[in-house]
């Protein structure tokens, strides 16, 4: 409920406002058809709800009331005293909204990290939830979800397509989660730009090194310059891992500007210590390891899993164990990585590029089109599968039976068969000159779409 609405004439019945309180003068509600047509006009006018003095009513006007949607009060103590009473509640309801927004305001005002300003929105709305999204991905959240929800959202910067604080709370909460969101707008605002300047501020040494290194914002990766000699290295005997994190899918740099909140959030996540800079068309940064192999791959994996592939974004790292590397050729190796994963796919490390490579150069199903004329009855086999990852997994152990069988998870026998049953099916493992085109071919296929063999026919 928002207004009282205390109706003398019938022309001021055109003045009230959706989700109001109607109450009908004593000399107009002169019998049931005028209620019935009081009726249809607060319905019109999206009222809730209509008082007349008291009286009794017919079913056909109770049922008109029910279809309308619209509650008919009577009362006893007069119409211009029930307006008093109402007009008092309402007063005193509003202004318990009113100290409950303010209390909300001073609390979320002194809130120092998004979470917590969730925290108190979703509090004060009976713990619904509430989360910010950008570009439709969850930043951070708190709360949860109620049954038969109303979505209410708050573009915070940017426009239409900026960050969006957004609350799904019951029906009844509507009106007030819509106002407390509005008072915690400012705030989140303000974090989210403070945050923003502290991700530049932790980046600047990086960005600052990559200038003195000829590795500007504009061109860390596509333009290093090699013959820069100041500060071409990290400090001597460093052992650096080079990550480069690229926006591959619409406007680049339009896309980049967007979703830089949860890329920096995400980054934060796995590499609480490291800052990340922002480069044309993607970010990047260099994480010093103390064990490389160890710390990196848990907290790239963790990198990977938090939700980059929808936002557009694939990841390529180069890593140098020894700290000898110069860094401009450490970055290069990380972007051109980087440009051989695929947004959702799995973080491409230059050391074994290959693969993607070829998948880059042989896409699946022109691999099927000519595995299905080379090798004619190996898509036919219904142990296909198996097969093309026993020969792949051969060929990359160069021949070696009991490291391809390690690899695969299978007895030294079993590995054997199969490529027996491969060279039945025309692989032939024992020409030089097939190796390296067989290899490619074959290690280009997606064995989880490969095409089913056909049914065997039966003779009746």
């Amino acid at each position: 409920m928002r207004d009282i609405a205390l109706v003398t004439h019938v022309d001021q019945i055109l003045e009230v406002g959706p989700d109001s309180i109607v109450l009908l003068g004593e000399e107009l509600a002169l019998g049931g058809w005028v209620v019935s047509v009081a009726l249809r006009y607060a319905w019109e006018r999206r009222a809730v709800a209509l008082v007349v003095s008291e009286q009794s009513f017919s079913e056909s006007v109770i049922e008109l009331a029910r279809r309308f949607g619209v509650a008919l009060f009577t009362t006893a103590v007069g119409i211009d005293r029930t307006a008093l009473t109402l007009a008092r509640e309402l007063g005193a309801l509003e202004a318990g909204i009113l100290s409950r927004l303010d209390a909300l305001h001073s609390r979320v005002s002194r809130a120092t990290t998004i979470p917590e300003v969730l925290r108190e929105i979703s509090q004060e709305i009976g713990d619904a939830h509430v989360q910010v999204l950008v570009e439709g991905i969850e930043l951070v959240s708190h709360g949860e979800r109620p049954p038969e929800p109303v979505t209410i959202r708050l573009v915070l910067t940017g426009g239409r397509r900026g960050p969006e604080l957004v609350a799904a709370v019951p029906l009844p909460q509507q009106v007030f989660a819509e106002q407390a969101l509005a008072r915690a707008g400012m705030t989140l605002r303000a974090l989210l730009l403070a945050q923003e300047l502290d991700d530049l501020v932790d980046a600047a040494p990086l960005l600052s090194f990559a200038a003195l290194t000829g590795l500007h914002e504009g061109s860390a990766v596509d333009d290093a310059r090699p013959d820069q000699s100041t500060l071409r290295r990290w400090p001597a005997g460093t052992p650096l891992a080079a990550v480069v994190l690229r926006v591959v899918e619409g406007d680049i740099d339009h896309r980049a500007d967007r979703i830089a909140p949860v890329v920096n959030s995400r980054w934060r996540e796995a590499f609480p210590r490291v800052p990340l800079a922002r480069m044309h068309a993607g970010w990047f940064a260099l994480v010093p390891l103390a064990h490389p192999s160890a710390e990196v791959d848990g907290a790239l994996q963790q990198l990977a899993d938090s939700g980059l592939g929808p936002l557009g974004t694939a990841v390529g790292v180069a890593l140098d164990p020894d700290g000898t590397e110069q860094v401009s050729n450490l970055l290069r190796r990380a972007g051109l990585a980087a440009r051989l994963a695929e947004p959702g796919g799995p973080i491409i490390d230059f050391r074994r590029f290959g693969l993607p490579l070829v998948r880059r150069l042989l896409p699946a199903e022109e691999a099927i089109d000519l595995t299905r004329t080379a090798y004619p009855r190996l898509l036919a086999d219904p142990n296909a599968a198996d097969i093309i990852a026993t020969v792949v997994a051969y060929l990359d152990s160069a021949g070696s039976v009991t490291a391809a069988a390690e690899q695969l998870g299978v007895h030294r026998n079993t590995l054997q068969l199969r490529l027996r049953r491969a060279a039945a099916l025309g692989i032939h493992l024992d020409r030089p000159g097939e190796l390296l085109s067989t290899h490619l071919l074959l290690a280009a296929l997606d064995l989880t779409s490969l095409p089913q063999p056909p049914s065997p026919s039966v003779d009746r």
